[in-house]
């Protein structure tokens, strides 16, 4: 399955990020039609962008996810700007610094929560796990239908540094009728994740 080796792809890519360098130089060059973005400099992280997406902090929206509402929650969005579409396709990036030390919960147990209200609320597709070194991970396809019935497809993808405590949880967004033409630009946005924490 093509997400399948994506996944994989995106472990490797998270390995090889621990070791880089922060700082000028310490990233590989962006694709063409793509540039990096930082997170602020606390959290150390970086993304790639397609043209024609931005890249934005979000502020006031913490709330939504209760559950972690004691962690620090750090929340972007990548986000296609010019569509002609309802429903935009999107990227949403939340940052959870200290789980444990604040939830009481380790990340792999937000993660477990995660999946379980994600069986709830959707229907999922497919799912995966993996674990290399201090990062453990998994991702999902799910369907999700809104009051209109209208469904919506996402891909999620769950980050947990267990040296750190830091946990990532990122997910993508689209129309079903447009997921492969979207899927063919954010790919590489999940393949090339750069995580610079020093685990």
């Amino acid at each position: 399955m093509k997400h399948k080796g994506l996944l994989l792809a995106a472990l490797l890519s998270l390995l090889s990020a621990q070791t880089v360098a922060n700082g000028a130089g310490g990233y590989d060059l962006a694709p063409p039609g793509y540039e990096w973005f930082s997170c602020q400099s606390s959290l150390k992280c970086s993304f790639l962008v397609p043209s024609g997406w931005s890249f934005e902090r979000l502020t006031g929206d913490s709330a939504k996810m209760s559950r972690h509402a004691a962690a620090n929650v750090f929340k972007y969005q990548i986000l296609k700007e010019r569509h002609g579409r309802k429903r935009s396709p999107r990227i949403s990036i939340n940052i959870l610094q200290n789980v444990e030390s604040r939830t009481g919960l380790p990340p792999k147990r937000h993660m477990e929560m995660f999946m379980t209200d994600l069986s709830r609320s959707s229907k999922v597709l497919e799912t995966w796990n993996n674990r290399s070194g201090a990062l453990i991970s998994t991702a999902a396809t799910s369907l999700h239908y809104g009051k209109n019935h209208v469904p919506v497809k996402k891909f999620n993808l769950l980050i947990a540094n267990t040296e750190s405590g830091t946990l990532y949880v990122m997910s993508f967004e689209s129309m079903p009728d447009h997921w492969k033409g979207d899927w063919s630009v954010v790919e590489q946005v999940f393949a090339r994740i750069r995580l610079d924490e020093e685990a």
